[in-house]
């Protein structure tokens, strides 16, 4: 039986290298932190633990492709859908799932669909947790106190 997640993760750890090779220890940790992170979430709101995890490995593709972050969002999102479509081993509706999902994690201040929510959850808990010297961003303040309230952290 095939694992996708770890067909994915070898194809996303072979780009990373071939693009990012300068930068690999950064898009690692990013991704699959926000992967991580992603299923920890979905778990906890009963959504798919392994689409979560996908739609993070993929969600910052194509920085590690063009090295920018300039609509990231969306450009992302084609190349994720086009990765997912090669590997064949993912359904339309899981592609559309994770490529919508991805498409909107730049716009923490809105609020969109279950798996939309959850994705840009945990790019949050990856940014905040990453350092914990380094200050919360404006634009994901509120969304991370929802966050620390959810799963009942003290200071939240």
């Amino acid at each position: 039986m095939i694992n996708r997640l770890e067909e994915l993760r070898h194809k996303i750890d072979k780009m990373i290298f071939k693009y990012q090779p300068d930068n690999s220890r950064y898009y690692i940790s990013h991704l699959y932190g926000v992967s991580q992170y992603c299923t920890f979430i979905a778990v906890k709101r009963g959504l798919d633990a392994e689409i979560a995890a996908a739609s993070g490995m993929l969600h910052d593709i194509y920085q590690v492709v063009e090295g920018t972050t300039k609509d990231h969002a969306i450009r992302g999102a084609v190349i994720a859908g086009d990765i997912l479509k090669e590997l064949g081993i993912y359904e339309k509706e899981e592609i559309n799932i994770i490529t919508t999902a991805i498409s909107k994690h730049s716009k923490k201040r809105k609020v969109h669909e279950p798996y939309d929510e959850l994705l840009k959850d945990g790019d949050v808990m990856d940014h905040c947790f990453y350092n914990p010297d380094f200050p919360v961003l404006d634009k994901e303040v509120v969304r991370y106190n929802n966050l620390l309230r959810e799963f009942g952290c003290a200071g939240a």
